[in-house]
């Protein structure tokens, strides 16, 4: 599924690729958001995926909530938004001893002020002159403060909010 496909491509690629059997096409949920709607399809082999629909008509939001949950490093995320929290040498050097390359497109954060989740983000223009939102949740923290979580529970792929109207745009247009 892509941002931007219309309801019927986007239900169909569902069904396609996530080898539910015959009579299970449509979502296990369905939501209206205001003009929105939101579906839900539950215990895929990957896990659950949510597809928000703008206006009803095109994905603006896919929410994959994974079954198996990978490891940061499996990503390649960086731990913290710091070059310092890397390692104690500097990037380079960290490199070389640990083994490990980071994706340093992504901006590290947390979903709210009580820093029970990590988020890491990076935006991609488009042709279509919108910005695609691809972001990661950690799993959540049992108490603020607490040692970061380094699984990810979630994938986000979004247009951001402040993009919606050029992304309305770029629909109508097609």
């Amino acid at each position: 599924v892509q941002l931007g496909m219309d309801v019927p491509t986007a239900l169909e690629t569902i069904f396609r690729n996530s080898g539910r059997p015959a009579g299970k096409e449509k979502p296990d949920a369905l939501r209206h958001e205001g003009k929105d709607v939101r579906v839900l399809y539950k215990d895929l082999k990957e896990g659950n995926v949510q597809i928000i629909f703008a206006d009803g008509k095109w994905v603006k939001e896919i929410i994959l909530e994974y079954a198996r949950q990978p490891h940061i490093d499996d990503l390649h995320l960086p731990p913290s938004g710091s070059i310092t929290g890397v390692a104690d040498t500097d990037v380079l050097d960290s490199h070389r001893t640990l083994g490990k390359q980071y994706d340093d497109r992504y901006s590290v954060g947390y979903t709210s002020d009580r820093k029970l989740e990590r988020y890491w983000w990076r935006d991609e223009k488009t042709p279509a002159g919108f910005r695609v939102r691809i972001g990661f949740i950690s799993g959540k923290l049992s108490v603020a403060g607490a040692i970061a979580a380094k699984e990810i529970a979630r994938k986000i792929i979004s247009v951001p909010a402040e993009d919606e109207s050029k992304f309305a745009q770029a629909m109508a247009a097609r």
